[in-house]
């Protein structure tokens, strides 16, 4: 078992192709926004009533092209040491690797106890316009988080991001803020469902599988 650490009492489990590079990555990632807001609807006038809980999390599913026996047995061992949703995995979105903005400076969080779905940062080139735009990552610690609408510095070099999900653990501080190769912390969904399959023409299916932040 390639064990790089733990989170939370759960082993982190290296992802085979992050360490075998003749091991084949995911070909897709398919992305779904869950969100904790509660709806009544009145009977009588069907008026609602919404209710926000301030939480959100992303389900990913992770799918693959045919694979060799190579990556095949490396993506089933892996499944097999995740036994489930009882340990964990830092994955990110290989689409979304470089920032679109630029950013220059080298951020970090800017006070403590901050919480929900903006973070202050200070470092930042002083005035620099766009250091993140709508749809980069960012990554404190283990978390991922995308921003949602460009930011630019003050004179200060201070920038209030808008991002999703929310703050999990309160930031410290000065904590670093990466910008490039972002990663999150990740578990599988489910116990049962994680098929794989061969073939007579010597391919290796695996139909993918479904995963969630690790909360």
């Amino acid at each position: 078992m390639s064990i790089i650490g733990t989170f939370n009492g759960a082993n982190i489990i290296a992802l085979p192709s992050d360490v075998d590079s003749a091991c084949m990555a995911p070909a897709s990632l398919e992305f779904d926004a869950q969100e904790v807001v509660g709806v009544t609807t009145s009977p009588f006038t069907g008026s609602q009533q919404l209710f926000d809980w301030q939480q959100s999390w992303p389900i990913w599913h992770v799918g693959f092209a045919a694979l060799d026996r190579h990556s095949a047995d490396k993506w089933e061992s892996f499944l097999m040491q995740c036994r489930g949703p009882l340990n964990v995995f830092s994955i990110g979105d290989p689409k979304r690797a470089t920032p679109k903005g630029n950013p220059v400076g080298t951020p970090v969080v800017n006070g403590a106890g901050q919480s929900g779905y903006t973070l202050a940062t200070r470092g930042w080139t002083a005035s620099a316009t766009g250091v993140l735009l709508d749809g980069d990552c960012i990554q404190i610690g283990y978390r991922l988080h995308r921003v949602t609408a460009d930011a630019n510095a003050d004179s200060s070099g201070h920038a209030t991001l808008a991002i999703w999900p929310p703050l999990r653990e309160t930031p410290a501080d000065g904590a670093t803020i990466q910008t490039s190769n972002c990663k999150g912390i990740f578990r599988l969904v489910a116990s049962t469902g994680n098929k794989s399959s061969t073939t007579t023409s010597s391919l290796f299916g695996l139909s993918g599988f479904q995963i969630r932040e690790a909360l």
